[in-house]
């Protein structure tokens, strides 16, 4: 289906220094441009515009892309008419300008305490209320959402906003019950899964390469997120744990997902002591290849089943049981905060392992298409609406 040339404004992008949320701005442009075209213009509203100088048409989100008390003094400008701020006077502009907005896939919408519920009403709702003003069809890709703190009004107030959305995808199925009654929401896989649909092929030919012996286990951790104090204890010392209980079998190396705006696991590792050069997780998939990945980044779990490599993931949140169910690998995921080191390990050197895995993932290939068709259809829909 061949659509003419369209202008679209992908809100909310992060940072590609977490190379995770730059992968995901990277599928949510491939997606656009697969349901619009590949001449689709896609402007690119960012809070680190600079991360992601690959892209020509990028813009500085309000409030969010600022630093210090640039960002507070932005925030607070918001109580003052729309001609003091700016950058929301920009992006209100940009909307005007585009054919479609759309959301890309993650999971920032979400407030766990009053200081996140701040942030999030001065940055990411700031962008929504903007795409609600502008009255352009609007589409949000994969998300997960809430919860919200405090539950009321903000839970009722971002409910509202998104059900006047042309579509909103969300990628569990708690996401979906928090926007039970709003008729244009439906579930469909994260975008990485979405695109190892597309990818199939491809990945299957290339895993058929690998050897079936577990020599080698790359590890991509993070800092564990907002915990209890014992949660994290547990956490750390089952990672730990399951390194030792690898090493006598295979060889272990350390990879980054993420090196920046308050996720530098870098920083992370020479904590716990590991030194010496540690490379990107893109690159050591490309210049030496692991066996298998453990990763507790969901999108270094998937980054990594993309490059034809198996990973077990150590999930934090719920968005990694959703995607690791639309993958038919529910025997590859464990939560972080209690997990059995020794089940783990088991499952990653049990005899057959890596075939298994991708036998596994074969099976949800049929249902992952259904998805992508979904929210193919829907912004086809609601550009041409």
């Amino acid at each position: 289906m061949i659509l003419p040339s369209k202008h679209v404004v992908l809100l909310h992008a992060y940072s590609s220094r977490n190379s995770g949320d730059g992968l995901l701005v990277d599928l949510s442009i491939g997606l656009l441009k697969q349901a619009l075209g590949e001449n689709t213009r896609v402007s690119i509203v960012a809070a680190d515009p600079a991360s992601f100088s690959q892209h020509s048409d990028l813009h500085p989100a309000p409030v969010l892309a600022e630093n210090g008390v640039a960002r507070i003094a932005a925030a607070a400008s918001l109580l003052l008419p729309v001609a003091s701020n700016s950058r929301l006077s920009e992006l209100l502009r940009l909307l005007k300008s585009a054919d479609l907005i759309a959301g890309v896939g993650g999971g920032y919408l979400r407030a766990r305490n009053y200081l996140e519920a701040l942030k999030l009403e001065a940055g990411h709702l700031l962008q929504m209320r903007a795409a609600c003003l502008s009255g352009k069809p609007t589409v949000y890709l994969p998300q997960s959402i809430g919860p919200s703190m405090p539950a009321e009004p903000l839970h009722s107030h971002l409910k509202a906003m998104l059900g006047t959305f042309s579509s909103v995808f969300v990628r569990d199925d708690r996401s979906m019950s928090f926007l039970e009654g709003n008729t244009n929401t439906q579930r469909a896989p994260d975008l990485a899964v979405l695109d190892f649909e597309r990818r199939s092929t491809q990945i299957m030919a290339l895993a058929n390469t690998a050897p079936s012996a577990v020599n080698h286990v790359a590890f991509v951790l993070r800092r564990a997120p907002s915990w209890g104090v014992q949660q994290r204890k547990r956490y750390e010392a089952s990672t730990q744990a399951l390194i030792e209980r690898l090493r006598p079998a295979c060889r272990i190396s350390f990879s980054v997902q993420s090196t920046g705006r308050g996720n530098d696991d870098l920083a992370y590792y020479r904590s716990m002591g590991i030194t010496g050069d540690l490379l990107p997780l893109k690159q050591l998939l490309n210049t030496d290849r692991p066996d298998v990945v453990v990763s507790v980044r969901l999108h270094g779990a998937l980054e990594s089943v993309l490059s034809g490599v198996p990973s077990y993931h150590l999930s934090y949140e719920r968005k990694g049981f959703g995607a690791y169910a639309d993958l038919g690998l529910n025997g590859w995921v464990a939560n972080a905060a209690d997990f059995d080191p020794d089940k783990v390990a088991a499952t990653i050197l049990a005899d057959g392992a890596v075939p298994d895995f991708w036998k596994n993932a074969s099976t949800g290939v049929e249902r992952i298409r259904r998805g992508r068709e979904r929210v193919v259809d829907a912004l086809r829909a609601a550009h041409c609406g």
